[in-house]
């Protein structure tokens, strides 16, 4: 291996080359490449050591990581999204672009300590620092992000200083560029808030261990397990994409990291099975996306949601664990029934590994998994502690499978003792290096994004527009809990067509959830907030924006658009679980015997089945639009479920399975193709 080596991108295919967590990275190689790659491996292990030793002031904290973080976006993406910008060298303006954010953050990190006693009566110099950085976190959000985020955030900047030109629902009397500045710089309320402080400690940690994860080669084991599990059933390949990604996006917690890992395996066989490319995309993209739901490492949202809510956070996946599972098995539903419709057999027996040998040849892999789950949900410490231990032990048990490896080629006679043992170390040391490279790109987006949310939540205190938008939506729903619900729920979708889960979440997190809480005061808080996330992750693969729909049409090879819309169908199964779970809090765990807990999941599981038939409409055979219109209303019962909808629905359900099994029965018979 030459030395240039450990330093070079991972080799992908031309479409994936453009694809990193957020958007478009340059391909730097060389000098600018390795320094580059020591700025970001620098800044990853600074915060594994604090994870371990101990966190700085939080001021310290959020300052050096905000700073780097910003400096990473300008050095990994280009100013234009054109392809040639990938392989130019780093032009000099971007380099000057990434001292000055540094410096205007770091400015922080070095004076806290005069900055703390001057909030309230800046000095002209603090000022000067904090517009710089207010512009920078701009252009970060817009390189990694595109227009939407930046724009929605310089809205809410205007909205602080024009208050008064607003309409007399959501006006203020307006406040000074001093009075801004002050509010979002030297404060904990602004750009430094808790996004930022959420994403410097337990996101990083826990983004550090899935990238750790990833690059242990932990994709191919799960995918593979996958097809173990479910390549005998009907459109086996997609089932496995479903089950694969989950495991994946459950560890990962990143829609595009596990898109295009398990995609580049999955996707392929969902086209050889038979399906056309942009259902084969479509299904990648919502398995994935949904692994932001899917304990133990949701994504960033859910360790914010922890610091809004209170909820400590080994309390908010309990609640979420239920509802993330029959969301992946209504996926598996809508999957099947797309299977059906389209005729697609299960996978030939000479591709599918038997499940015993696959799942002992990688359970070294689930090692570091229970540690992360023995530490968060046992011993309850700190999500940060816990991910800490979590890296850890997948850095021990990957060193003692290579060392292991070694000493079965050195039995064998194959290779002698110290060049066996070296070559692991360096298969050892490249991993590692992958890992730290992926974090830091991972959490250079994160950063910004988390950054642009914290100035939105400080324009929202400032000028106290939570207080008037709980006021407005109280107004506009009444006392309908649904209504509000469905405004909530369309509000997530549409700012998903722009906006990073992270600041989707917490722009509704800040502006809807007191308004149900209003209405419903009796609501758990972290229903609603469960219900929002929900929602926000949804929105994640809705046209015409969605990166990980856009990075599954580069692996399948398919319009982006198309798969997008794809995606957005098979996600579509679940779509009424979030207010089910509104409606009957056992779904999360609250107040319930597992009696209960199973008796809810069977209910929530027939409702999405029906819902699943009228999206696809297809049970047996092509269902006409009376039999969609009464399945839908047996989808719909199922929000308020009693023994009198289930008894009703499920009748009402075997009477359309008897028709649709004869009317199968005689389009077999006589050769006849559904329409």
């Amino acid at each position: 291996m030459q030395k240039d080596d450990l330093f070079k991108l991972p080799d992908l295919p031309e479409e994936l080359e453009k694809f990193t967590e957020e958007g478009m990275t340059r391909q730097l190689i060389g000098k600018a490449g390795l320094i580059v790659f020591i700025i970001g491996a620098l800044w990853a292990l600074f915060h594994l050591y604090t994870a371990g030793a101990g966190q700085l002031t939080a001021s310290l904290q959020r300052s050096a990581h905000l700073s780097v973080a910003l400096v990473l976006c300008f050095l990994y993406f280009p100013y234009t999204k054109k392809r040639e910008e990938l392989y130019r060298k780093l032009p000099w303006y971007d380099i000057l672009l990434a001292l000055v954010s540094f410096v205007s953050v770091f400015y922080v990190f070095v004076f806290y300590e005069d900055l703390a006693l001057r909030v309230g009566r800046p000095l002209l110099i603090d000022l000067i620092f904090g517009g710089v950085a207010v512009l920078m976190v701009l252009e970060c959000a817009r390189r990694a992000f595109g227009f939407v985020l930046p724009t929605v955030t310089v809205f809410f900047l205007f909205y602080s200083y024009f208050g008064p030109y607003f309409p007399d629902l959501i006006a203020h009397r307006g406040y000074s560029l001093r009075r801004i500045i002050d509010h979002l710089y030297l404060t904990g309320e602004g750009m430094f808030g808790i996004p930022v402080g959420v994403a410097a400690s337990f996101v990083f940690a826990f983004v550090m261990f899935g990238c750790f994860f990833q690059a242990s080669g932990a994709g191919g084991y799960l995918v593979n397990l996958a097809n173990a599990m479910l390549g005998r059933t009907r459109g086996g390949p997609a089932k496995a994409a479903v089950v694969g990604s989950g495991f994946m996006g459950s560890i990962v917690g990143s829609s595009v990291a596990n898109t295009v890992v398990t995609g580049s395996m999955t996707i392929p066989m969902m086209k050889r099975a038979g399906y056309k490319p942009e259902v084969a995309g479509g299904i990648e993209t919502a398995a994935s996306t949904n692994g932001q739901f899917l304990p133990p490492i949701m994504g960033a949202a859910a360790f914010i949601m922890a610091e809004f809510t209170a909820i400590p956070y080994y309390q908010i996946i309990i609640h979420a664990a239920l509802p993330a599972v029959i969301s992946y098995v209504a996926l598996l539903i809508m999957v099947h029934l797309e299977a059906a419709k389209m005729d697609i057999k299960a996978l030939p027996k000479e591709e599918i590994p038997p499940f015993v040998s696959t799942f002992f040849a990688g359970i070294h892999f689930w090692i570091p998994v229970v540690v992360l789950v023995y530490y968060l949900l046992v011993l309850r410490v700190t999500p940060l502690t816990a991910g800490f231990y979590g890296i850890l032990a997948m850095l021990l048990v990957s060193l003692a499978v290579k060392l292991l490896q070694a000493f079965k080629e050195i039995r064998a006679g194959s290779i002698e003792a110290w060049p066996a043992v070296s070559e692991q170390l360096k298969v050892m040391g490249k991993e590692f290096i992958d890992g730290l490279d992926s974090s830091a790109k991972s959490m250079a987006g994160i950063g910004v994004a988390c950054g642009c949310a914290g100035l939105i939540v400080g324009v929202i205190s400032l000028t106290g527009l939570g207080l008037r938008m709980t006021i407005f939506f109280s107004v506009l729903a009444g006392d309908s809990l649904l209504l509000l619900l469905v405004i909530a729920a369309v509000m997530s979708i549409v700012l998903g067509m722009g906006l990073p889960t992270t600041a989707k979440y917490v722009i509704m997190a800040t502006l809807v959830a007191p308004a149900v809480l209003f209405v419903e005061p009796d609501l758990p808080v972290v229903a609603i907030h469960l219900f929002i996330l929900y929602y926000a992750i949804l929105a994640d693969d809705t046209p015409p924006v969605g990166v990980a729909a856009y990075s599954a049409a580069a692996v399948a090879r398919s319009e982006p658009i198309r798969t997008g819309i794809q995606g957005f169908k098979v996600d579509m199964a679940a779509f009424l679980l979030p207010f089910m779970f509104i409606y009957n809090t056992e779904f999360l765990l609250i107040d319930t015997t597992w009696q209960g807990a199973v008796l809810i999941s069977a209910t929530s599981l027939f409702g999405m089945y029906c819902f699943a038939a009228v999206v696809q409409r297809w049970l047996f055979t092509k269902l006409r639009i009376y039999e969609q219109a009464i399945l839908l209303a047996i989808a719909i019962s199922m929000i308020w479920p009693t023994i009198l909808t289930d008894i009703i629905g499920v009748s009402v359900f075997a009477f359309i399975y008897i028709m649709q099994r004869r009317r199968k029965a005689f389009e077999d018979t006589k050769g006849v193709t559904p329409a």
